[in-house]
């Protein structure tokens, strides 16, 4: 007999791919999924709750938001609640007081927040407590978590994965190519990273791509970033005197981006802070260049050599000696690009990877039922004839 359908509530960020991807494959698989978010946005097959609140001080903003939290779980009363990001979404989740309670750790909110207060800390590390199952995309970031104060025992490495039928080295690139006026043989450096945050170091990519640009006269940069303005890395490359060869896209829909890492000859992720980047490896399975940053969380994928180059963060020289191994070894990208993706297909399969969660999922919600039904039977024990007083 098949398992039943689980009622899985959610608090996550709205209109993001990571949690429109992670939501929809349990809403396809039947479950009757609920997200609860300040940033609401449609999502197939989900019923999306908005739990903004009016202007005021964040901390009222907040209560009031949790208030609106714990009167719809009352009302949909989900087998579990997960919550995705620990900052603002993991205290509404630890405080809504609901059970089994899954959080999902994404990268700056571990590594970041919690050491910025006091307040911000012990914020963290009781909802990392308290969380019946803590889980995250890399060895790295759990070890952070467990750091905090989350019960090893309790702590999951599940990665977001990467949908194989849509990103593969068959996808061809001509189109981005053409739009953007980028000639056949010109090699082209990629960059997705989102503009948000410093130490994305989209700065340091202007840069090395423009150096580069003097050693490759034919080189084209495109720099994307799927949130964010990219305003004022278009004036730096501006003072620079940078011409039509240097390309921003903005935001590119996540239904294009595999026909874009496959026009790229190298793709290029550079952060000074993060856990595994699902653009890493999508580009993997892409059997893309990669030059990545040599973080511990990059390192559980990036081989210097092997499935890619590694480059210190912030090193604008290594960045542009590893670049500019790959334009002159075709080489050295054809067997790097064959083995970075055999490593990511064999662990970071999207379906796979969920699968394991409803499995988890499950064991979560039986092993509360059953601490119900003893509960249930110690008090109707105790209350009946032969009870001891």
């Amino acid at each position: 007999m098949s398992a039943p359908k689980l009622r899985l509530a959610y608090l996550s960020i709205g209109r993001h791919i990571h949690t429109e991807r992670w939501l929809t494959w349990f809403a396809r698989r039947g479950h009757q999924v609920h997200l609860l978010t300040v940033q609401p946005g449609p999502i197939p097959e989900v019923t999306v709750h908005d739990i903004r609140t009016v202007p005021g001080p964040k901390p009222l903003r907040y209560a009031v938001s949790l208030l609106r939290v714990k009167r719809i779980l009352t009302r949909i009363r989900p087998d579990l609640l997960h919550t995705h990001f620990l900052t603002g979404y993991g205290y509404w989740g630890v405080f809504s007081g609901w059970r089994p309670f899954v959080l999902t750790v994404w990268g700056d909110d571990v590594y970041v927040t919690p050491h910025q207060s006091l307040l911000k800390n012990r914020l963290a590390r009781r909802a990392l407590r308290r969380a019946d199952l803590v889980t995250g995309d890399s060895r790295d970031i759990v070890d952070a978590c467990v750091a905090l104060g989350a019960d090893p025992g309790r702590c999951e490495v599940v990665q977001w994965g990467v949908d194989f039928s849509r990103f593969h080295p068959g996808v061809s690139g001509d189109s981005v190519r053409e739009r953007l006026g980028i000639p056949a043989g010109a090699p082209v450096l990629l960059s997705t990273r989102s503009f948000t945050q410093p130490y994305y170091n989209i700065d340091v990519v202007v840069e090395a791509a423009v150096r580069l640009r003097e050693r490759f006269p034919s080189l084209h940069a495109v720099v994307a970033g799927n949130e964010g303005d990219d305003a004022r890395f278009r004036e730096q490359a501006a003072r620079t005197g940078v011409g039509d060869w240097m390309h921003w896209p903005g935001r590119i829909p996540h239904r294009e981006l595999p026909a874009w890492i496959n026009a790229s000859t190298v793709f290029l992720t550079v952060p000074s802070v993060d856990a595994t980047a699902v653009s890493l490896l999508e580009a993997m399975a892409c059997r893309a260049a990669v030059v990545a940053t040599d973080l511990p969380s990059a390192a559980e994928w990036i081989t210097d050599g092997e499935t890619g180059l590694a480059v210190p963060p912030r090193d604008t020289g290594a960045l542009v000696g590893a670049v500019s191994r790959f334009l002159e070894d075709p080489g050295l990208r054809r067997r790097t690009g064959e083995a970075a993706e055999a490593v990511v297909r064999a662990r970071a399969d999207h379906d796979r990877n969920m699968a394991r969660v409803e499995t988890l999922y499950y064991d979560l919600v039986e092993t509360r039922a059953a601490s119900r039904r003893a509960a249930e039977a110690a008090l109707g024990a105790g209350s009946g004839p032969d009870a001891m007083p």
